[in-house]
């Protein structure tokens, strides 16, 4: 009977240090000042991003699947399809068609006509891919909060991969915004 307990104290040992062994390293940063509560649509804008591994996601498929993460958020996320389809029919600018630089700038002076925030996702994949997502307040432009999360060493720049840093994303966003409707609640 002992050795059977030891057994299953040194298993349940292995198993939790397992989990925290594999569990991705991040960190969270909400601004002074700024109100993730007011944030109900969140757009997703054209992330930053080089595709260094033949099998990585494009850029598209990474836009696409920051989006598609998205199942796992609370609040209303916006495409960014959607925005660039409503951009190309209210001003009559096609973003996709336009080198970055003059995307980002119509995708920022109009994107207050369909969210109240967007997120844009920057990449950098090292030795580590580690995702960094910022948060801006649309219109101002105003920067609300940061996500940065890595990869761990053994995880490839695949769509699981990417899927689950995305995910994380929002899970914790939203985290962030209830944590602050509590304070807000007790300050009352």
């Amino acid at each position: 009977m002992r050795k059977i307990v030891q057994m299953l104290v040194i298993a349940c040992m292995v198993v939790l240090s397992t989990q925290v062994a594999f569990a991705n390293s991040d960190k969270v940063t909400v601004q002074d000042g700024a109100d993730l509560t007011t944030v109900k649509r969140l757009a997703v804008a054209s992330p930053l991003y080089q595709q260094l591994d033949t099998k990585a996601p494009s850029k598209d498929m990474l836009t696409q699947i920051v989006y598609d993460s998205s199942r796992v958020a609370r609040c209303y996320v916006v495409s960014y399809d959607t925005v660039a389809e409503g951009i190309k029919k209210s001003a009559n600018i096609d973003i996709k068609a336009l080198d970055r630089r003059k995307s980002a700038k119509a995708y920022k002076e109009h994107v207050a006509e369909y969210a109240d925030a967007y997120v844009v996702l920057t990449v950098a994949n090292n030795s580590r891919t580690t995702f960094f997502f910022d948060v801006y307040k649309a219109g101002s432009n105003q920067l609300l909060y940061s996500y940065e999360i890595a990869a761990n060493r053994s995880e490839g720049d695949t769509v699981d991969t990417f899927t689950n840093l995305s995910e994380q994303f929002y899970k914790h966003f939203e985290h962030s915004a209830q944590d602050q409707l509590k304070d807000n609640s007790k300050k009352k």
